[in-house]
């Protein structure tokens, strides 16, 4: 790949980003509710555009940024680099056509002449591969391409084709495997779809989803989430989807690389109601006291419970992280839970310590018990040793009651003195279920006002 085709990709690929952006910026001037949402999402692509596009410097990279990035628009960059590196082609399912065929033959002339902007001649030479062999789904892609060039327009009877030739054997001349013919399929239905949510053409995304294309194509990440992007922008009903993404931890990619439209009311609609399923799933923190904060878990718990409910930034970035749903809520769970019961397990401590040391008193005051004089000179003996052998065991006795009870003071003392720190490891905790509550403990400044998500749930 020459230099002037890598800094084309990257040119375009941050066209595509800077424009996500624009269309962001103006979304969020509807509401400073949305405004905040629109800024997390907006971090996050400007995040993608300084490591995924302004970072590769090779074929490589360049090769795996393409595959690895769900941006509507640059599909088209795929097929072309992928009809001519055979790296990418099987990376993406793109695979050669035997040399022999003329539909390939003429479909490499029209490639190069695509490549050299002759669209005329190319048209007539992917006209000819289509004509000499109707499944070849590369030529068709070009075809397509080639009269977007030519026209401005696009042919969506072309893409429809595509898609529907995805379910038959398009393949029947190779030997494909399984995997090979999935990806090919995946490719080719997102090149369509994306083309299609370009051109606003929701319901034929959503028809041909729900009716066309085979279930391994519907479980296809980028094309799912092009297909509830067209279930929002046309209006329609969504949340079980929404649930799938959030559940799976897939939220950030949905919102980062969604098709934005400034002035659709379904997208705000859209934004307001991801919080909303967020906060929603968010476990009860109603008995976190809010007076009375004795412990360090409680006075973080209350700050990172109001701070869920007042700041939508943080509930857009509790969401965007992969860890799915149900792992936050649990970790949520557990870190209110100890915050809930930690007034309750700090009073029994000191309560229990308390008790040690009146306990540790009452030994002091057991003293040798007194015996009677022997009066028998015979049973002298006797009773000194009977004497000597119950001091020694009451000493004993004493001995490890008052150990056992300092032990006990000083392991309280600790757990007292970790409840004004952080978290003790406390006897009903698992070693799990402490760790989480202290990773929460230890990432949260309520002085500061400064929260570590990333630290709290990236695994």
């Amino acid at each position: 790949m020459s230099t002037d085709n890598l800094k084309s990709i990257k040119s375009r690929m941050g066209w595509q980003v800077g424009l996500q952006a624009a269309t962001l910026l103006a979304v969020g001037g509807v509401s400073g509710s949305v405004r905040d949402q629109t800024e997390v999402i907006r971090d996050s692509l400007e995040t993608l555009q300084n490591e995924t596009i302004e970072g590769f410097s090779s074929v490589n990279d360049a090769i795996n940024s393409l595959e690895a990035s769900l941006i509507s628009g640059i599909e088209d960059i795929k097929w072309y680099l992928g009809s001519i590196d055979d790296k990418l082609g099987k990376l993406i399912g793109l695979i050669e056509y035997p040399q022999a065929t003329e539909s390939t033959e003429q479909f490499k002339i029209g490639m190069e002449l695509y490549k050299q902007e002759f669209y005329i001649k190319a048209l007539k030479c992917f006209e000819s591969s289509v004509d000499k062999n109707p499944l070849n789904l590369n030529a068709k892609t070009g075809l397509y391409l080639t009269r977007k060039q030519l026209n401005k327009i696009k042919d969506y009877e072309i893409l429809i084709e595509i898609i529907k030739l995805t379910g038959g054997n398009f393949l029947y001349h190779t030997k494909a495997t399984t995997e090979i013919k999935e990806n090919s399929t995946n490719y080719f239905i997102n090149f369509c779809f994306g083309e299609l949510l370009e051109a606003k053409e929701y319901k034929i995304i959503i028809n041909n989803y729900e009716n066309e294309i085979s279930g391994f194509s519907k479980e296809y990440l980028a094309i799912k989430l092009k297909y509830i992007n067209a279930l929002v922008l046309a209006g329609k009903t969504y949340d079980q989807y929404l649930e799938d993404v959030l559940t799976e931890g897939q939220l950030e990619k949905l919102m980062v690389f969604f098709k934005y439209e400034e002035k659709n009311k379904f997208v705000v609609d859209f934004l307001e109601k991801v919080v909303n399923f967020i906060k929603r799933r968010l476990p009860s923190s109603d008995q976190i006291a809010e007076n009375d904060e004795v412990t360090v878990v409680q006075k973080k718990a209350k700050y990172f419970k109001n701070l869920l409910n007042k700041d939508v930034k943080t509930l857009m970035q509790l969401g965007f992280f992969e860890t799915s749903l149900s792992e936050k809520i649990k970790a949520l769970k557990t870190f209110y839970d100890a915050a809930k019961s930690a007034p309750e397990q700090l009073k029994i401590a000191k309560n229990l310590k308390k008790t040690n040391k009146e306990n540790l008193k009452i030994i002091e005051t057991i003293n040798d018990p007194s015996f009677f004089n022997e009066p028998n000179e015979f049973c002298l003996d006797a009773q000194k040793e009977i004497i000597s052998e119950t001091n020694q065991n009451i000493k004993k006795y004493k001995q490890k009651v008052k150990s056992s009870l300092n032990k006990e003071v000083k392991l309280l003392n600790k757990t007292i003195g970790e409840f004004d720190s952080g978290y003790p490891k406390l006897e009903k905790d698992s070693q799990e279920s402490c760790q989480i509550i202290r990773t929460f403990i230890s990432n949260i400044d309520e002085l500061k006002k400064v929260v570590s998500l990333e630290n709290i749930f990236t695994k």
